[in-house]
């Protein structure tokens, strides 16, 4: 009879050592979990803080995790690469694979913002960390984060602030209201899990006066002043012990080569080549661009950009380097162009003059970003090796505990920047803590210990109650018979 009932109980209080999270339920995965914030310093590359006194960045280094840089995927530019970090996705993956929307049958382009509220851009099927994280019972949030206006399989990120139309990046008063929205009301306030947040600097300073210039070293200055007022905000409101941060970029930046004896790349003046032979073309946008021949076309265009300049590489999108993930998707069109770092390409006349750029091959280094990471999760005083920022995803699932959803990155990449107590055996997100389960483990125990001393109890009280009335029966049969 004990046995039966102790498989009850056992079942019945569902001791297990790990339990995967649902991944479409309402239910914390766990409630021991820190909370997350991801922020992205737009263009910041690795080396920015070699020429610059940064002792708020220093300070997050000794407190925290260090990395020498980290490779975005290709294409290097604002939206797609965001996007990598919400998903884990390399670009011909998650298919936003532009910062603008484009009609090849109607010729119509949309520029970067507006391409933000085209939700069927951002939907392709990969869903963004806030989505994965709202089904699986956490809050999320985020504030000017690029994809944050689309809407995801019906559902949008519950708490957000959409980048306004007109908006300058460099307002550091506005960087402060942001930040005391985020920390105060969002994280304090209504007990958010998980926030992206989003500055377009020093990208903006980056470009106008170039990555060597004093106006980009003083950015920097301003983007550390930033980094010390976020942690002096999550001290005041007491979540130091309880906040992991991740701040990085989403590209780097490098000089532009332009003037006096540079051979710049302009398409109309190649040999053999006519824009009269394009129907459709994305060029004119930094050092990449895309081409759609009219019919027939395809063989001859692609032969006269071949070889028709030094600094320019030329594939059909079937023949793309398959390092760079960018050739296997239906909305890349047929032939793909990329320049050498410092060099863009131009349609019929250059009409770019931004001194500084980014959009080249992700490995080249004046395209890698920088990467901090502090927090109760996180080791201190610890320089890490590089890493694509694809790993960045499973991190971020990883240290909130829920599922991740398909994803080209993985946690064996990055699980060394962890504190001891985190860095446990895992299943690509299917973490569960040995504090955890250890308590888990006792409360079963006790539970178990407990209900059988009490079947003990009921069993004796039962037994001598039946040898009560069995002595008394006797009794009377011996009575009767006197």
């Amino acid at each position: 009879m004990l046995l039966p009932l102790c498989f009850t109980v056992f079942c019945l209080i569902g001791v297990s050592p790990c339990a995967a999270a649902p991944p479409h339920g309402t239910t914390r995965f766990t409630s021991s979990r820190n909370k997350l914030l991801l922020i992205s310093f737009d263009g910041f590359r690795w080396d920015y803080d070699r020429d610059v006194d940064t002792p708020n960045l220093d300070k997050m280094a000794r407190d925290g995790v260090k990395a020498e840089y980290v490779t975005p995927p290709f294409l290097t530019i604002t939206s797609p690469t965001h996007f990598t970090l919400l998903t884990g996705r390399y670009i011909e993956n998650h298919g936003v694979i532009h910062n603008m929307w484009f009609n090849t049958t109607t010729q119509e382009k949309k520029q970067y913002y507006m391409t933000q509220f085209v939700d069927s851009y951002w939907d392709n099927g990969s869903l963004p960390i806030w989505i994965t994280a709202q089904r699986q019972g956490l809050k999320a949030g985020s504030l000017h984060f690029p994809g944050t206006a689309a809407t995801y399989k019906n559902e949008t990120v519950k708490v957000r602030q959409v980048e306004p139309r007109f908006y300058d990046h460099s307002n550091e008063t506005d960087w402060r209201l942001n930040i005391d929205k985020v920390i105060g009301e969002w994280f304090y306030e209504q007990d958010l899990d998980f926030v992206s947040l989003y500055f377009g600097e020093p990208d903006s300073t980056g470009h106008k006066y170039g990555p060597n210039s004093p106006e980009r070293r003083e950015m920097v200055k301003q983007v550390d002043r930033t980094v010390g007022y976020i942690r002096d905000k999550i001290q005041e409101h007491g979540l130091t012990n309880k906040l992991n941060i991740i701040i990085t970029a989403d590209h780097g930046m490098t000089t532009v080569q332009r003037g006096g004896t540079v051979n710049e790349i302009i398409l109309s003046k190649i040999p053999g080549f006519s824009f009269k032979d394009i129907k459709f073309h994305l060029v004119d946008y930094g050092p990449t661009g895309m081409l759609l021949p009219k019919e027939g076309k395809l063989e001859k265009v692609y032969q006269a950009l071949k070889k028709g300049h030094p600094h320019l590489h030329v594939y059909k999108k079937e023949e793309m380097p398959e390092r760079l993930h960018y050739g296997n998707h239906p909305r890349l069109l047929p032939i793909i162009l990329y320049a050498d770092t410092g060099y863009v390409i131009n349609g019929f006349l250059p009409v770019q003059f931004n001194k500084g750029e980014h959009g080249f091959d992700n490995q080249e280094r004046d395209m890698k970003p920088f990467f901090r990471a502090v927090g109760p999760d996180f080791q201190k005083n610890l320089l890490f090796g590089d890493f694509e920022t694809v790993n960045v995803y499973p991190l971020m699932c990883h240290l909130l505990g829920i599922k991740p959803e398909i994803n080209d990155g993985h946690l064996d990449i990055t699980k060394g920047m962890l504190d001891l107590k985190t860095n446990t055996n895992n299943n690509n997100g299917k973490q569960c803590s040995p504090k955890n389960y250890s308590k888990e483990v006792m409360i079963g125990l006790s539970a178990v210990v407990g209900f059988l001393a009490l079947v003990f109890i009921v069993t004796m009280t039962h037994t001598m109650c039946k040898r009560r009335r069995r002595n008394q029966k006797t009794s009377v049969v011996n009575m009767e018979k006197l």
